[in-house]
């Protein structure tokens, strides 16, 4: 599995924060790192797979990623990110405990994933500009850059506590990340739109604009990319990973596998030499 270093990522190893965009996003193969990120979808939507879990991610979402986090991008859509690198092996001047406030929205849980507004997306893009301009790389300016991500960090989180629930985006958002956690389940549609306060309608249209998949589909696909990752590093047979991703039958789940990934389960775990 491929680890990012440091090194290659920051201008040195004694640079504390970094900037990488990805337009579009290029890491669909797994991989960990040596530094953490925090990471603001700007475009477009994914499946973001964190430790063998898949996530949809969309437009507005913000999650953090820690030194521990194994993960990748799958191609459901076109990604286009802000990754702001956090060298853990140095220590801010200023700063302390920031860490605590970054795992409030952990990525390796799609409930802690943060959204923001189109406005409040702009403020962040703004601090971040502002964050990695040339003149905050020099030492008199430490403690205005570290000032700036502080302001960052707690303009997403506050951005979270205000989220309005009556704004459809949010519920959607709180919607999908409910169907993530429990995607291997049976669905009850009406009950979950129920629960989100949606209409059933309503919900299934706004699934559709922002996955391009109806929602039996776009549940289907959770339940394949987790099996994919299962198939891939584990030596469970294909039938029991069949069962455990919520398929009732491993023949429907041969099937459903290779229309969507162009192989069998049997020729992907060959392929992955598990």
């Amino acid at each position: 599995m491929n680890k990012l270093e440091v090194s290659k990522y920051f201008p040195n190893e004694q640079t504390k924060l970094s900037l990488y965009r990805s337009d579009p996003e290029d890491n669909n193969c797994e991989h960990s790192h040596s530094f953490q990120e925090l990471v603001i979808v700007e475009e477009g939507h994914g499946l973001h797979v964190i430790n063998g879990k898949p996530i949809f991610i969309q437009q507005g979402d913000v999650f953090f990623i820690s030194v521990n986090d194994v993960h990748f991008y799958d191609e459901l859509g076109t990604l286009k990110l802000i990754n702001i690198l956090i060298n853990p092996q140095v220590q801010f001047v200023y700063l302390t405990q920031i860490e605590v406030l970054l795992n409030c929205i952990a990525g390796s849980c799609a409930a802690n994933y943060g959204w923001l507004t189109p406005e409040t997306k702009m403020l962040c893009k703004r601090l971040i500009a502002d964050i990695f301009r040339d003149e905050m790389s020099t030492t008199g300016n430490q403690a205005l850059k570290e000032s700036l991500f502080f302001n960052l960090v707690t303009t997403i989180l506050y951005a979270q506590s205000q989220a309005e629930y009556s704004n459809t985006r949010y519920k959607l958002h709180k919607l999908l990340s409910h169907l993530q956690e429990n995607c291997f389940n049976e669905i009850d549609w009406q009950q979950l739109a129920n629960q989100f306060h949606l209409t059933q309608r309503t919900a299934s249209r706004h699934i559709k604009e922002v996955t391009g998949l109806t929602p039996e589909n776009y549940l289907k696909r959770l339940r394949l990319v987790s099996a994919r990752v299962k198939l891939k590093e584990t030596d469970m047979t294909i039938t029991e990973v069949a069962f455990l991703c919520g398929f009732a039958n491993s023949n429907h789940f041969t099937t459903s596998y290779k229309k969507v990934f162009g192989v069998t389960p049997s020729a992907e775990r060959k392929r992955s030499g598990v």
